[in-house]
């Protein structure tokens, strides 16, 4: 890999921190704000709502504007959210900044992609995404690791850390002078992309693989203190760190599996795994049985990173790639915050996570019936708009 792999890369690194900042100290920051689940799930999942309402308007700006200059926007606002967020203990000013912030990190992940995409020649470009998918999940482990060692010294540590990386990334940025543009990029219409029906059915597989995977990782520390019937959800911090490095090892596997097998075969693969295992974690909830099958949940939901956005970045044609690929990200993300709501709603309303997992579980089957219908003949078709023989 080159400098601009590995540059884009650490992109992810910093993203997968900024996304997990919260909970390694979830116990810590709910004293901090005086807040319930409720209101810690709204916290977190600030974040993540203006993320997901990002991913268009940033594939547009780097269709648009350019790579470079999206990137930097990018950067700039995660640090500056993260800021302003240790300025004051107050749930308010920790979600106005949380906003900040996810604005910053849609602006990154899809421009990101994009440049690997563009950068990259045939399945290398889905094995790099996989790359940087998975350094998106070893910054979330380095967050469980280091942040509950850091906010001994201050809650406001949780907050500086991300954004510090942020300006230090931005700094690096700046060195490099020549990024990939993207060609013809004024001449399309974003109507199009909104028909290219399968982007919203890789939106959808996404959504249940990412999406889970994300609202796993911040609940997965109270879901363990409920089965073992622990009160606090600070012990199992590891939990959270392990369900994401199993998550990188996932991601980078299935860049490399992308080389071996079709990208329908993995996604629609992975997507029907899951629905088994949601059901298992739903009907099966044993003290002896739940971390595995939390953990086999966050392998399959990664391996089918790298194949998702190959079959994305090949479903159009190069002046829509990123608006295409924020389509796809848009609807993940949109699964990521509802899926973080929901598990937040049903611990607060039934003192259980248990009938998450159930919605989950009907959600993946649903969406691999989907996927059967649709996705075989719809990428056919795509041969009009961009070659897709090697599928």
């Amino acid at each position: 890999m080159d400098k601009k792999i590995i540059f884009a890369c650490f992109i992810g690194f910093n993203i997968g921190v900024t996304f997990m900042n919260i909970p390694p100290a979830l116990d810590g920051f709910m004293t901090v704000y005086k807040a319930s689940y409720p209101r810690i799930s709204l916290l977190i999942g600030a974040l993540f709502w203006s993320h997901a309402l990002m991913q268009l308007p940033a594939g547009m700006m780097a269709d648009h504007i350019g790579i470079k200059r999206t990137l930097s926007a990018g950067l700039l606002f995660i640090a500056l959210g993260n800021l302003l967020s240790a300025l004051l203990p107050t749930i308010g000013v920790g979600v106005l900044g949380r906003v900040m912030t996810g604005i910053g990190t849609g602006l990154c992940g899809v421009t990101t992609m994009t440049w690997i995409a563009l950068h990259a020649s045939g399945r290398k470009g889905g094995t790099y995404q996989g790359f940087f998918a998975g350094f998106f999940s070893f910054g979330s482990i380095f967050a469980y690791l280091l942040i509950p060692m850091i906010v001994t010294f201050g809650w406001q540590w949780a907050y500086i850390l991300p954004g510090g990386m942020s300006l230090f990334l931005l700094a690096i940025l700046f060195k490099f002078q020549q990024i990939p543009t993207l060609p013809g990029s004024a001449s399309f219409s974003i109507g199009r992309v909104f028909w290219i029906r399968e982007g919203w059915v890789l939106g959808l597989v996404h959504a249940l693989s990412y999406g889970s995977l994300i609202s796993l990782g911040n609940w997965l520390p109270s879901f363990l203190s409920e089965i073992w019937k622990n009160p606090s959800s600070l012990q199992f911090a590891w939990s959270g760190a392990l369900i994401m490095l199993i998550s990188g090892i996932g991601r980078l596997s299935g860049g490399f599996l992308l080389l071996k097998l079709k990208p329908l075969t993995i996604v629609n693969g992975s997507t029907l795994i899951l629905s088994i295992l949601f059901s298992g974690l739903f009907f099966i909830p044993s003290n002896n049985l739940v971390l595995t099958m939390a953990l086999l949940v966050g392998l399959f939901g990664s391996i089918n990173f790298g194949a998702i956005f190959h079959l994305a970045s090949r479903a159009t044609t190069s002046d829509s790639m990123a608006s295409l690929m924020g389509l796809v990200n848009f609807v993940a993300n949109m699964g990521a915050v509802v899926f973080t709501l929901l598990f937040g709603w049903v611990k607060g309303t039934t003192g259980s996570f248990g009938w998450g997992f159930a919605v989950l579980a009907f959600l993946s089957l649903t969406t691999f019936a989907i996927g059967q219908i649709f996705l075989h003949d719809r990428l056919a078709a795509a041969i009009t708009i961009s070659p897709l023989a090697d599928l």
